[in-house]
């Protein structure tokens, strides 16, 4: 009986850690180095938790693998931090992020729906800060709203009823058009590196709920969500074409690859042996580019794209990076139907499924191809700029999109 307790117990407490941390640095100042040294150190225990979680507990392999990438991404945007006032709240917003995520994924039933409405609550509270009274900001706020009643009726209501509300969190999460506008609106508000952590964060937490619904979906439920993934990937990667700023350019193009994981779970049976792996390729790639676009912001507030082309020139270490990012990026389609072929054998029964899949493919592998390489040649080629006082990334600035991108190579090509 202490053991399961214990059990029940823990994942509650590696929550709270970052939560409190956050929530304390929100309502008192404090010293960059100390907020940047504790926050590294309570990311240090709560990965000695999971691995003592995975051992003594037996949890649930794949939940521990999306939480560990939450760890490393929000490892990344706290080491990649400049000592600057800004960074103090960051550092706060990027701790109860950590701990509201954290317990998403690591509790079971109501613990982790309280969690969850924790996280949709502090989401729908920064929309309403912000008072903005456009017809879209409202719609993303009863969007919000929605996802909250969901998340906590889904833990009282009846088996088919926790089906719709699961999948409704798992559109939101894993974002399909028209259920995209949360995310590319949370991406578009945040600073800095809490963008990048915001895209992992909200990747990994669709790939959660659709894990838990996954063995429930239906034969017409399948085929209906590959026909949204289809008209989504084709609406993104449009959105990717023609968007100016960069933070709207990662969120679409996100969206765009995002539709590959609906769209093949028609084709491979076992999404936890081939989507969670895929997804947290993407949401590391993705989350790279835009943490090196943050850094670009940081110095110059660049937020166009265009406007400071010839970057690989004068900031080698920044042109590494982009090119590395965006030759992964390109790849990316070709993860899922590679771990989906060899671990199990496809089961498409139609040739209107094979032809849909197929052409899914083929808009996210094209279109990411035009919009990844016009993004290299609009920001790390070209001539630069002679009246621009360029500044590589720093040590650790480079270490944090290091770590992203070999995250992705092990989650992609080795896991």
């Amino acid at each position: 009986m202490i053991i399961m307790n214990f059990n029940n117990t823990l994942p509650v407490i590696l929550s709270l850690i970052p939560l409190v941390f956050g929530a304390v640095w929100k309502l008192s100042n404090g010293k960059f180095t100390t907020h940047k040294s504790m926050g590294l150190v309570a990311i240090v225990v709560l990965a000695g938790g999971l691995v003592y979680m995975q051992s003594a507990f037996e949890s649930e392999a794949s939940m521990l693998l999306l939480a560990s990438a939450i760890l490393l991404s929000a490892f990344c945007a706290i080491i990649s931090q400049d000592n600057t006032q800004e960074a103090l709240a960051t550092h706060a917003s990027i701790m109860i992020v950590l701990g509201l995520s954290m317990g998403v994924l690591l509790n079971q039933e109501i613990v982790s729906r309280v969690f969850l409405c924790g996280l949709l609550g502090l989401i729908a509270t920064s929309l309403n800060r912000k008072q903005h009274n456009t017809y879209r900001t409202k719609i993303i706020f009863l969007h919000i709203i929605l996802a909250i009643i969901f998340s906590l009726g889904s833990a009282f209501v009846e088996e088919d009823l926790q089906m719709f509300s699961g999948l409704f969190l798992a559109v939101t999460f894993l974002p399909l058009a028209p259920f995209h506008l949360p995310f590319v609106g949370r991406i578009k508000d945040a600073k800095e590196s809490l963008s990048s952590f915001w895209i992992v964060v909200w990747i990994i937490i669709g790939l959660g709920e659709l894990n838990r619904i996954y063995s429930g979906l239906t034969t017409e439920m399948l085929f209906i969500l590959s026909l949204l993934a289809l008209i989504s990937a084709v609406y993104a990667s449009l959105a990717a074409l023609g968007q100016r700023f960069n933070s709207l350019f990662v969120a679409s193009a996100t969206v765009a690859h995002v539709a590959l994981i609906w769209g093949l779970l028609e084709v491979f049976p076992g999404f936890h042996k081939w989507g969670i792996s895929f997804g947290i390729t993407l949401a590391f790639v993705m989350g790279g580019i835009s943490l090196a676009f943050s850094f670009i912001r940081k110095r110059y507030g660049w937020k166009t794209l265009g406007i400071l082309p010839g970057l690989a020139s004068p900031m080698p270490r920044l042109g590494v990076a982009m090119v590395l990012l965006v030759s992964f990026a390109l790849f990316l389609p070709l993860f899922p139907i590679f771990s989906g072929l060899i671990d199990m054998p496809t089961i498409v029964n139609s040739n209107i499924e094979i032809g849909m899949v197929s052409f899914l493919i083929l808009v996210v592998w094209l279109g990411g191809g035009w919009y990844f390489i016009q993004m290299l040649h609009q920001t790390a080629f070209g001539e630069a700029r002679s009246d621009v006082p360029y500044s590589d990334l720093r040590l650790t600035e480079f270490v944090a999109v290091s770590a992203l991108l070999l995250g992705a190579a092990y989650s992609g090509m080795i896991h």
